[in-house]
């Protein structure tokens, strides 16, 4: 895991990223209905940075494959009794996975933080109709935001082919496109650099650099408006 070996569990988010404002200020207004799933949260140190800001904690959702990575960010911060955020162990790529089923129609904003590019466009799929099925039910604000590696020039996806998919700005928009069509919802993306320096791994292509994407939804009734 590079995220564990380079220590990046310790690297908070920008707190005058824009993005991360928006969700600070939606999940703290009062009566908000607003609730934020940090996909993939490793140690949890995302959702305790909402919490040091003020963010009640049964407004924080965490999900990962790894217990044990969950019950290590207690240890680290020290914060079994107080964080009072949940977590929830289960594979967002298994789509057939009941123990993701918790989050439901529970969830209003979510972050994504160096997870994408780990997957293929078939499991990146699977992960954005799931990642849908979270969603509130009528909500017409959602929105999902972070940062990955992606690239300038991207190619067609083989059938079949699982090794990772790097983006660009146009074939983000037609992966979420793709499960818009699966999900009935429409979505719009924003990709920029971040000018933030990457370290080169094995398979990872030449020119690869670091993005910030958000992910809009866009409401039903513009939608609508589309089609006429």
């Amino acid at each position: 895991m590079p995220f564990i070996g380079r220590w990046k569990f310790l690297t908070l988010n920008d707190a005058n990223d824009s993005r991360y404002q928006q969700a600070l200020f939606r999940l703290r207004l009062h009566r908000s209905r607003d609730t934020l799933l940090d996909l993939g949260c490793g140690l949890g140190q995302a959702l305790r940075q909402f919490r040091d800001d003020g963010v009640d904690g049964s407004r924080l959702f965490g999900l990962d494959s790894s217990s044990q990575l969950i019950s290590s960010g207690y240890d680290l911060f020290q914060d079994r009794s107080s964080l009072d955020a949940h977590f929830t162990v289960g594979d967002i790529t298994d789509p057939d996975d009941p123990r993701l089923d918790e989050l439901n129609g529970l969830i209003s904003i979510i972050h994504a933080g160096s997870f994408f590019h780990l997957f293929s466009w078939k499991q990146q799929l699977y992960i954005g109709k799931r990642l849908v099925g979270f969603l509130q039910p009528d909500i017409r604000n959602a929105f999902i935001y972070g940062r990955h590696v992606g690239v300038t020039h991207t190619q067609k996806p083989e059938k079949g082919d699982s090794s990772p998919y790097l983006h660009n700005q146009d074939s983000f928009q037609r992966l979420w496109d793709e499960i818009g069509e699966l999900t009935m919802t429409k979505w719009k993306v924003e990709v920029e650099q971040s000018g933030e320096n990457i370290v080169w791994l094995p398979g990872r292509p030449k020119g690869a650099h670091a993005v910030n994407f958000t992910i809009y939804q866009v409401p039903r009734n513009e939608i609508k408006k589309s089609c006429l």
